[in-house]
């Protein structure tokens, strides 16, 4: 089943960092994906866009790994593929040579549109809105195009996303990428099940007040199996709360303590959702941090698929 296809029947993505620009050995990297690419319960791969971000006279954004594309073509045969990129990046007119390169040449029929890093970053290219729209006389019947989504996120509204009034909602950033052709959203990753119920709320209370139907929401979860893995995760502003903390830099072995963290999580939100009887459709993504966390992340899903397919 594609992934467009299965958007609304709780689909499963995994997400893999390509290789980096600086290695030679792309296609031995797929060695250590094996299990993933063959796994029948994932529907498609995610491939994000890392970046460098750079000040200087003004802020450049310098590839770290080699483009998502180019990966995605990589396991192409073995798996469906979702391609990142992040839209502010390139001028307006080359954001959309690559997106018809992506979408039409490559044939990769599922891209997620990514922002700046920093709010005040200014950049040559579409916002993710601009971009959505730009590809709505892009895409085919087949292409599904996705946001990212941030639980907890409240900033002020600069008119981008609606009128000018005070505080901007993660519900209403969503709401208004699915008005602009968005199907669907990854979220960041989640290691509290508060903030996402939080905002699946807030979201559905929006879509039925203005009578659009909600997109998927991807829930993403993550292994951690070393402090160092910990840290990078902090470093990408994800809530970690203390007694969380704890619990997997004093537990006896922190990989596993963490797919215990993780599943624990996801279970109270599919609960949660439930009880408060939210109809979002939800998906699972399961992203593999660090180079040694493929094996935990898939344990994740043993333990987590079954209460949730």
């Amino acid at each position: 089943m594609t992934l467009k296809a299965s958007l609304g029947k709780r689909p499963v993505i995994y997400e893999i960092v390509p290789p980096r620009r600086d290695t030679s050995r792309y296609h031995s990297e797929l060695s250590g994906v094996e299990g993933v690419l063959n796994d029948k319960r994932i529907t498609a791969v995610n491939v994000p866009e890392l970046m460098r971000r750079r000040e200087g006279k003004r802020v450049h954004y310098s590839p770290v790994t080699i483009p998502p594309e180019e990966y995605a073509l990589m396991i192409k045969e073995y798996k469906e593929s979702v391609v990142n990129v992040i839209a502010p990046r390139l001028p307006r007119e080359e954001f959309l040579i690559r997106a018809n390169k992506i979408l039409h040449d490559y044939r990769i029929p599922n891209m997620v549109l990514v922002g700046k890093e920093r709010h005040e970053d200014v950049l040559p290219g579409p916002t993710v809105l601009e971009g959505l729209e730009l590809l709505r006389h892009e895409r085919g019947p087949h292409v599904t195009l996705g946001g990212i989504c941030i639980f907890n996120r409240e900033s002020v509204n600069t008119g981008e996303y609606g009128p000018e009034n005070g505080a901007l909602t993660e519900a209403r950033r969503v709401w208004a990428k699915s008005k602009a052709g968005c199907d669907f959203v990854t979220s960041q990753i989640s290691l509290d099940s508060e903030p996402a119920l939080r905002f699946l709320s807030s979201y559905q209370e929006l879509c039925e007040a203005t009578g659009n139907a909600p997109l998927t929401v991807f829930i993403s979860l993550t292994t951690i199996p070393t402090t160092s893995i910990l840290s990078l995760v902090e470093s990408l502003d994800v809530d970690v709360l203390p007694h969380v903390k704890s619990k997997l830099v004093h537990g006896e072995k922190m990989g596993k303590a963490s797919v215990d963290v993780s599943a624990e999580v996801f279970q109270e939100i599919i609960s949660g959702a439930e009880k408060r009887h939210i109809s979002v459709p939800l998906g699972l993504q399961v992203e593999q941090v660090g180079v040694n966390s493929g094996d935990l992340a898939l344990e994740l899903l043993d333990r987590i698929y079954p209460s949730f397919a």
